[in-house]
């Protein structure tokens, strides 16, 4: 459930931004055949918008996921040397793989859309109106199609979710290379000033990771003397 709602909480502003992109479609799409080329113009520019936004998004997401990765390492390496116990967010730290599955999560309802589509064309039922659900959801990448082809299946508009499932995995790799590149930028910046330390490889801060499990140990003690003193 945790993860569910880390999901939603990541992709619905790329939702709510991707129908106020449609209604851009749309309003383009009423420029009409006479000039096609300046439509296809516009279209690849509310195209680009959509993606330097969406890209930025998650972007932002793949930064603050992996600085909490790199958070939680040290409170992993904190409890396995002093045996003491730290509750921390293991559903939001950073993931190898979980830009596709913001994209997967993005792109969901166009996938669900189609697949009733399919359903219904096999079934022989009526399926215009799920068309239409399709063209309103995800018009952004179905209209400019239609403008160039106006029999084209709207099948074709499940390009929509590989390019976002595709858009999200880089953005959010990126986002993560940013902030191990500034982790390497302040572990070569700490072994310039401080040298090397003996037996340590990492640094957190100014201090090799040695001495802050001691002092961490040393606080949790005094901690504990402090709760039995009140309890007498």
């Amino acid at each position: 459930m945790k993860t569910f709602k880390y999901y939603l909480k990541e992709t619905w502003v790329i939702w709510v931004y991707t129908l106020l992109t449609m209604v851009t479609a749309m309003a383009i799409a009423m420029i009409g055949d006479d000039l096609l080329w300046l439509e296809l113009i516009l279209f690849a520019l509310n195209l680009g918008l959509y993606g330097l936004v969406v890209f930025m998004m998650v972007f932002k997401s793949g930064e603050t996921a992996a600085k909490l990765r790199h958070s939680n390492d040290i409170k992993r390496r904190v409890i396995a040397e002093t045996g003491d116990y730290y509750d921390f967010d293991r559903v939001s730290e950073y993931g190898k793989y979980k830009g596709i599955f913001i994209g997967l999560f993005a792109g969901a309802p166009l996938i669900i859309l189609i697949l009733i589509q399919v359903i219904l064309d096999l079934c022989g039922s009526d399926s215009a109106a799920m068309s239409g659900a399709i063209g309103f959801t995800y018009g952004a990448f179905f209209l400019p199609l239609r403008c160039i082809d106006n029999t084209i299946s709207v099948y074709w508009s499940l390009y929509a979710a590989v390019v976002i499932v595709l858009l999200t995995h880089i953005a959010y790799t990126c986002g993560g290379l940013k902030v191990k590149r500034q982790n390497e930028k302040i572990k070569r910046t700490n072994r310039m000033i401080y040298g090397e330390h003996p037996g340590a490889k990492s640094v957190i801060g100014q201090k090799p990771i040695e001495e802050v499990v001691q002092e961490n140990a040393k606080h949790d003690k005094r901690r504990r003397k402090k709760r039995e003193r009140r309890k007498k």
